[in-house]
């Protein structure tokens, strides 16, 4: 773990069988693997939580983006794609919310929202165009999502991270971590990543799951184009793609697993001291491991007994009865990483799952092998006693390696001078030092594998000295130290001037992307502790001179680049204003065939009314403005054709019915009128029915009502500061008629019917008292009318739309009756 100080093994972070954790689960709910090394049992316990709900529901995601430099070209097409089928797989319950992270935290989605959300898809989009830089800080990445899940109040929490892993600008140590691991514990807040990059740092994002209860998947290889196998660009953005969206389905299925967090854990005694201290949350997809030593040789079952917070915060309780395996030499690394766990409490621990116990033993059997090697290569050289150390070194780690026990019965049996004696000639092994000369090393120091050792009895030919030198007393192993300095030392700068050509290829094109890389360059020059002063000054002059070169160029390449920009705008606006004017046009020429079609039937408003139109196309346009005179033109001229034809007809026939009206008619049968007397009785008792008529039907009850407003009042009013209310029941039952308030109308020119009435009148009738009680009432905008068989106390202007017609005969008032009774006969005119 490059951001955490590991003691573990540097090869953690290449472990893809890691990938595996989230499909593998011990088959066993527990089980005890064991190594007896002399009066200590070192051992690994593996247990399996039954859980009665494997998933929780509606569950807040965080997803944590890596967008530092290291993320780029296919690492960053695969990690999109991943996060597309991960947001594409998540439930109508859960709802999720993206951050990016590199150097700082930046949220990319403002809230949690549902995974087909329209902003999710928009985040995808703007994380693909945003550009790779800078270094990641997992920390704040971390501490940003945690703030989110408090900020929204989230019950079920998970944390996902896309990236590398790799904390280059804020580095973990196990002070540091501590900290955040007891933040992500405190926020019950799981932690699954899915590891993606160039080199990525999977230890410590299984240190991290397995402190916080997640899971963990180290990418596949990246597939190239490679013509020589036969797979194109094609064929490789496919498999890229196949392996993202599995990725990412796994990805969505540990976002809802349920999470234990332990509270109280009782480890029998006979198990001594366990690791980590604290005991790890317990997954419902996976198992989890811990590790410790006794003294004790373990042969009985025991009970492991843990009190753990669900999901729902109720207590859980756990036991298993571990049954334990025969101690075996297989298990001989379980040593090696109790000693480690020991340094600080378990808490750097990568042990995530079964399968990441036997990812370390894999790792560490492999590190065993390679060190046989090397002891092997060391008996080659005739370094005996480094060969010695560094099998006993292997022994110690994996007692039943065959290979080192074999190389270490070879030494031991060889003759005292050396094993590769009896090949060298007696000429050359007398002229060899004793191999007790002083210059023999120093012994090794607790156990650890020094590879130096005096002069062997065969001389080392100085031409070719070997994998393994001497490194005595006498200042060698200073300048062996010097020597691997100047090649490091050489190798980077072959690296910087590799970098600057390459970089300086790629400017014109791709200056961003140089950039970064130069970049990239220079902060390992930067951060490269074995370089001299004179030398890292100098590599930094080169890339810095680059770097500003690059700049430069990107400068160059974003000034053509606006100006190529705006051509194509202009471009783009002329084609817009070509297409705008031709569907003018166009829609002109419409127009006016509909105009023309129009004038042909005789619709000349319509026809107008399109010209109109045509002129809004075409304001300044000479075409619109004839054709709407004309319209209009044509119309009146066919208007007074159509009234001159009508003039011409009505005066015929008025001079038809003129001539018709000449002709006689006699006065038999003569018209007989009824004495005076008698069409004046007819014409009150008319009078009386008919004075009036309304144009509605009028019921009994509104009958009624006008009959009590022509009454006079049966007693005298006086009201002083009476609500109207009061009033109005008042004179409903003086009067026996029903009378309402209209309190929506009163509420619109703020009155109510709460408002007081101070009024004192007698001797009028009751629509003269209502007429005057209610203009002195507020603002004397009160009236009242009669409607829906009531009498409604309503404002003058919801009067004016209750306004109801009446009709009255008139013939009496115009025609006066005349009294002929004594003129009959003629008799007025005389014999």
């Amino acid at each position: 773990m490059r951001t955490c100080r590991s003691i573990w093994t540097a090869n953690l972070a290449t472990a893809a069988a890691l990938a595996l954790v989230a499909t593998t689960q011990a088959a066993e709910s527990a089980r005890l693997s064991a190594f007896r090394q002399g009066d200590q049992t070192s051992y690994a316990v593996s247990l399996a939580p039954e859980m009665a709900n494997k998933e929780v529901d509606g569950v807040d995601v965080v997803v944590l983006f890596d967008t530092s430099a290291s993320q780029q070209g296919a690492y960053r097409e695969t990690a999109l794609e991943a996060l597309k089928t991960l947001v594409a797989g998540l439930r109508p319950t859960d709802r999720v919310q993206i951050v990016a992270v590199d150097l700082d935290a930046r949220d990319v989605t403002t809230e949690f929202v549902a995974g087909n959300d329209a902003a999710v898809a928009k985040a995808i989009v703007t994380l693909g165009d945003q550009a790779p830089l800078g270094s990641t800080d997992i920390e704040a990445g971390l501490t940003a999502a945690i703030s989110k899940f408090d900020s929204a109040k989230s019950a079920n929490r998970a944390i996902l991270y896309i990236g590398d892993g790799a904390s280059m600008a804020n580095l973990l140590d196990a002070p540091t971590m501590g900290p955040l691991v007891e933040k992500l514990r405190a926020a019950r807040a799981p932690l699954s990543s899915y590891a993606i990059g160039p080199q990525v740092d999977a230890e410590l994002l299984a240190v991290l799951a397995n402190q916080s209860g997640g899971n963990l998947y180290v990418a596949e290889p990246i597939v190239w184009q490679d013509e020589a196998a036969g797979v194109d660009d094609a064929r490789a953005r496919e498999e890229n793609v196949r392996n993202a969206q599995s990725v990412g389905k796994n990805l969505a299925t540990w976002s809802r697993a349920a999470v234990a967090w332990p509270t109280k854990a009782q480890i029998p005694s006979e198990l001594g001291q366990a690791y980590p201290t604290a005991f790890p949350p317990l997954r419902a997809d996976r198992d989890t491991v811990i590790v410790g030593r006794t003294p004790a040789v373990i042969s009985k079952p025991v009970e492991v007994q843990v009190t753990a917070a669900g999901n729902d915060g109720k207590p859980v309780d756990f036991a298993w009865t571990v049954q334990p395996e025969p101690a075996s030499n297989d298990n001989a690394f379980l040593a090696a990483i109790v000693d480690g766990a020991s340094r600080d409490g378990g808490l750097t621990l990568p042990t995530l799952g079964s399968a990441g116990l036997s990812e370390i033993a894999r790792l560490m059997g492999a590190q065993a092998d390679q060190l046989t090697v090397l002891a092997q290569q060391a008996v080659a050289t005739g370094d005996r006693e480094g060969a010695l150390q560094i099998v006993e070194a292997v022994l110690r780690r994996d007692p039943g390696n065959v290979q080192a026990r074999t190389v270490q019965t070879a030494i031991e049996n060889a003759p005292a001078g050396n094993v590769a004696a009896a090949s060298v000639p007696a000429t050359t092994t007398t002229n060899a030092p004793a191999l007790n000369a002083p210059a023999a090393s120093a012994p090794a120091i607790g156990g650890d594998i020094i590879l130096n050792k005096a002069v062997a009895a065969e001389p080392i030919p100085p031409a070719e000295p070997g994998l393994l030198e001497r490194r005595g007393p006498d200042g060698t192993f200073l300048d062996e130290v010097e020597q691997e300095r100047r090649a490091y030392s050489q190798m980077l700068q072959a690296e910087v001037t590799n970098t600057v050509i390459e970089a300086r290829e790629r400017m014109a094109a791709e200056p961003q992307i140089a950039i970064q890389e130069l970049k990239l360059a220079l902060e390992n020059v930067r951060r490269a502790a074995e370089l001299d002063a004179a030398t890292r000054a100098s590599l930094e002059d080169k890339l810095s001179i680059a770097l500003r070169e690059a700049t430069r160029k990107a400068s160059i390449k974003d000034e053509l680049n606006r100006l190529r920009d705006e051509e194509l705008a202009a471009v783009r606006d002329q084609k817009f204003l070509d297409a705008q004017l031709t569907r003018r046009i166009e829609r002109e020429k419409q127009l006016m065939d509909r105009f023309n079609a129009l004038m042909d039937e005789r619709r000349f408003v319509e026809a107008e009314e399109v010209a109109a139109i045509v002129e809004e196309i075409d304001p300044n346009g000479v075409t619109p403005r004839v054709a709407a005179l004309w319209a209009r033109h044509k119309r009146h001229d066919y208007l007074q054709q159509v009234a001159r034809s009508a003039r011409h007809n009505a005066a015929w026939d008025t001079m038809y019915q003129i001539e018709l009206s000449h002709i006689p008619f006699p006065d038999n049968p003569p018209i007989v009128y009824p004495d005076a007397p008698v069409w004046e009785e007819l014409s009150k008792r008319r009078k009386d029915r008919y004075s009036s008529a309304d144009l509605k039907s009028e019921g009994e009850a509104e009958r009624r009502i006008y009959s009590a407003l022509r009454q006079p009042l049966r007693a005298p009013l006086d009201f002083v500061a009476q609500p109207l209310s009061d009033v109005v029941s008042v004179l409903a039952e003086d009067f026996s008629i029903p009378i309402v308030i209209d309190t929506t109308a009163l509420d619109a020119v703020a009155s109510s019917p709460d408002v007081e009435v101070n009024f004192q009148i007698s001797n009028v009738t009751l629509k003269s008292a209502l007429e005057l009680m209610l203009k002195s009432v507020g603002e004397g905008d009160l009236t009242y009318v009669v409607d829906n068989e009531v009498l409604m106390i309503t404002t003058q202007e919801e009067a004016e739309k209750r306004l109801q017609v009446r009709v009255y005969p008139v013939a009496d008032l115009v025609l006066p009756i005349i009294d002929l009774g004594g003129m009959g006969g003629g008799g007025m005119m005389g014999g």
